[in-house]
């Protein structure tokens, strides 16, 4: 059972350090950085010993905790987002500046994926990231959607582990101290907040199918929209399905699945509209330079995404659940975004920033590794928690 508790303890630590660990070694000194990687692991196991011995003893975290946590989320916001305004451009992030040239053109009923950021960027975010924005951008302060929806995230990690230290220790490993995630977050980028209302409604959808079929239909909707926002995130539908198939019967699901592909493509297509198909696939091919460092006879930009899908498919040969669902899909995005960012690595000698779009990735494969701690039989108690009815349901097995 150590051995079990030191191996969790190790993933978490490696998944936190993938992401983590570039911007401190940038910006320190080698002596300096290496002693603060070993006092984030060191922090990182006593966190898990203190999260263990909560489990344990039944005890749980009072929601007004969350609430000073979010609180200090949003002060940290509010002191560092108007910095990283005054930054230099070479220096700034411009995904927020993507949403909004990208929303500013649709206003003006130009094709949005012709204009480029103020760092010559060629925008990136697909049209349902652009429609969950859009509120925002109507304030004038498109940056405010991080808050939103990391208010509705934690609300779902509540949710989705059965004890609220977890969910606490999640958030505040993997996004108050991971500096690539907090950095994102308070600059007004939009990546982690993708994952933030992909997971939601992932959740969303789940709980909804033991709701007659019209709630079903509402969730649906909304997962469809979410899906629009990032190309890879379409991989998810595969084990969604599985898993979907074990919660009800194959008409419903043909129809949910339906209603699914039909609100992402009503989201999406219209925008590259008259020319979907071509203009699709120019805007999705942006990123391939950063397959440079590859070496061309691998064809990555096929390869990959092919590896990714493969990856997924497990979910087709295994009993499904929604913490299992996020493992496959962070290994998926792994074997896609991996590679190349490794190879800038070995061409750099040294970890590049880059790495922060492994964040999703780690905090989806967070959520499984997190979730499973709680069962591991270390953190057996003879306390039950008030599990609620979607808690059950996504730790549903045979």
């Amino acid at each position: 059972m150590r051995d079990l508790r030191i191996g969790r303890t190790l993933q978490i630590y490696i998944a936190w350090a993938i992401i983590s660990l570039a911007p401190i070694w940038k910006y320190l000194s080698r002596p300096k950085a290496l002693i603060a990687s070993l006092v984030a692991l060191l922090a990182l196991a006593a966190g898990m010993y203190w999260l263990d011995r909560l489990n344990r003893s039944g005890r749980q975290i009072p929601l007004k905790g969350f609430a000073l946590l979010f609180l200090l989320f949003a002060i940290t916001f509010a002191v560092l987002y108007p910095a990283s305004l005054r930054r230099p451009f070479e220096s700034r992030s411009d995904r927020e500046d993507a949403i909004r040239i990208e929303l500013l053109a649709i206003q003006h009923h130009q094709y949005p994926y012709g204009a480029r950021t103020f760092r010559g960027n060629p925008p990136t975010p697909l049209p349902g990231a652009l429609l969950l924005a859009a509120p925002f951008f109507a304030l004038k302060h498109i940056a405010w959607q991080n808050l939103f929806w990391l208010e509705l995230f934690f609300c779902f990690s509540i949710h989705f582990f059965r004890y609220r230290a977890t969910a606490f220790f999640l958030l505040t490993v993997f996004l108050l101290c991971s500096p690539a995630n907090l950095s994102d977050f308070v600059s007004g980028g939009d990546y982690l907040t993708n994952f933030f209302y992909l997971a939601i409604a992932i959740a969303i959808f789940h709980h909804s199918l033991r709701y007659p079929l019209y709630a079903a239909i509402i969730a649906s909707v909304f997962l469809g929209v979410t899906l629009s926002s990032r190309s890879l995130y379409l991989v998810v539908l595969i084990p969604l399905w599985m898993l979907t198939l074990q919660q009800t019967t194959k008409r419903r699901a043909a129809i949910l699945f339906g209603v699914i592909v039909a609100a992402f493509t009503a989201i999406t297509l219209p925008v590259f509209t008259p020319h979907p198909v071509a203009h699709l696939l120019q805007q999705l091919s942006q990123n391939s330079n950063k397959l440079r460092y590859l070496p061309p006879a691998m064809h990555s930009e096929w390869t990959l995404p092919l590896l990714g899908l493969a990856a997924i498919c497990v979910s087709l040969f295994i009993r499904m659940d929604v913490p299992r669902l996020f493992l496959l899909f962070s290994i998926s995005l792994f074997v896609v975004l991996a590679p190349p960012i490794f190879a800038l690595a070995l061409h750099q000698r040294a970890l590049p920033y880059e790495c922060s779009y492994l964040s999703v990735s780690m905090l989806s494969f967070s959520l499984w590794a997190l979730s499973r701690y709680e069962q591991d039989p270390s953190t057996e108690t003879t306390y039950q928690p008030q599990t609620t009815d979607v808690t059950r349901r996504m730790y549903a097995s045979p």
